[in-house]
């Protein structure tokens, strides 16, 4: 293994998690940084392109953005995607729009619950950019959205009309208006025609089991499938499918990385990853600073694990195609070694991920319910700027021989 450093970058990479990463230092410096595993073989075909959406509520307008930034490159768009949660929204309006029109739709999707809190104030005032009024009208958008829902995507339990999930499970809201926010948003037959592969990971509550649904494996996904995994307990009821009763998938994993990692493919893979919760921070100095901390930590912890977990998994598939290539031909098809042998791997296969870092002035534990509407333009923005510097680096690093498991955080 080899760890090297480009762009000022001043020290050797440490520990074997790593990998490409862009963060700013003390002095502001971006640094990017390379993890690299030992030389396998590439193979001639286009590399299979996928991308990973966390779970996240509000702050899902950051994958938006990203999906956004990476569509302007033709060539990247992704024919595999995978998600839970808000996530998997994202994912299914993406898969279930023609291509031409995926921004714009996510565009409608996400301007629908924007909102803007105290806006008699802004109309005379403006809206701040920064800062302590900027912070203040972030956490009245977040109250606004605990105490009465948010318009086309969840409602208090109470209210009258249809409901989304289980009748004898209690919730806080109802998630009924994402429901016809979907259906008509998203053509399920074009999401179910195997165009592009769409990949749900929801939670069955009742035994902790992962579920997921996976168009590539022959299962139909429909709204219902959708709302599961979008279920978060207590806030929403679970809802039931297939018999099982199915939560938020972000209770197995928030950011389904492994879903895609562990399959097998024949080729090479670059897949896109963005992860709402930033494992780099900075020093909490209030009691919501640290709520919002612990929580970053709790979900950016888990795609770290997977990801520490797949690198020494694939350097050890790595060893095992190599040492194939050693072998005797008789060795190689004996029945013990062959089994062996089935398990190496010689594709390349990059991960480029990008993590959203909430700006001091965002309204710290609750900025996941907060949807104000300059709040999500930031958002929006900073996910397109953070995937343009992630192709960026991915192209760059594309002639670094090895498996390349990388990771930006903006």
């Amino acid at each position: 293994m080899e760890a090297f450093c480009t762009a000022s970058c001043r020290r050797p990479l440490g520990g074997v998690y790593g990998g490409l990463h862009h963060g700013l230092g003390d002095d502001d410096v971006p640094k990017w940084r390379f993890l690299v595993f030992d030389d396998l073989s590439r193979t001639s075909l286009r590399p299979r392109v996928s991308m990973v959406l966390a779970g996240g509520i509000a702050m899902g307008a950051y994958e938006a953005g990203a999906y956004a930034g990476l569509h302007e490159h033709a060539e990247l768009i992704p024919d595999w995607f995978a998600g839970s949660s808000i996530g998997g929204v994202n994912a299914a309006i993406i898969a279930g729009v023609p291509r031409d029109q995926r921004v714009a739709r996510l565009r409608q999707f996400w301007d629908a619950m924007a909102s803007d809190p105290l806006s008699f104030m802004s109309f005379w005032l403006g809206y701040p950019t920064s800062g302590l009024r900027r912070q203040a009208l972030n956490e009245r958008s977040a109250l606004d959205t605990l105490l009465y829902g948010r318009p086309g995507l969840f409602r208090p339990r109470l209210a009258p009309g249809a409901q989304v999930g289980v009748q004898d499970v209690p919730a806080l809201f109802d998630l009924e208006p994402l429901r016809e926010q979907l259906t008509q948003l998203i053509d399920f037959d074009l999401l179910n025609s195997g165009e592009t592969r769409l990949t749900l990971s929801c939670t069955d509550i009742i035994n902790g089991d992962r579920v997921v649904f996976d168009t590539g494996r022959g299962d139909r996904i429909g709204v219902e499938h959708v709302l599961a995994s979008c279920a978060l307990l207590p806030l929403f009821a679970p809802v039931e499918v297939g018999g099982r009763l199915l939560g938020d998938g972000g209770f197995a994993a928030n950011t389904p990385l492994d879903l895609i990692l562990d399959d097998n493919v024949d080729r090479e893979m670059l897949c896109f990853v963005v992860e709402l919760f930033a494992r780099q921070g900075s020093r909490p100095h209030t009691l919501a600073a640290s709520a919002s901390r612990a929580g970053d930590l709790a979900f950016g912890n888990q795609t770290h694990r997977i990801l520490e977990g797949r690198q020494r998994e694939y350097r050890l598939r790595g060893l095992i195609g190599t040492l194939a290539a050693h072998l005797p031909a008789d060795v190689r098809e004996s029945a013990e070694v062959a089994a062996v042998l089935a398990e190496g791997r010689t594709d390349r296969t990059t991960v480029a991920a990008i993590a959203y870092r909430a700006g001091l002035d965002e309204a710290g534990l609750f900025k996941v319910f907060d949807f104000s509407r300059a709040t999500l333009a930031d958002r929006w923005r900073a996910g397109e700027a953070a995937m343009r510097d992630a192709v960026t680096a991915t192209v760059n690093a594309a002639g670094s021989p090895g498996t390349v498991l990388g990771v930006i955080e903006a």
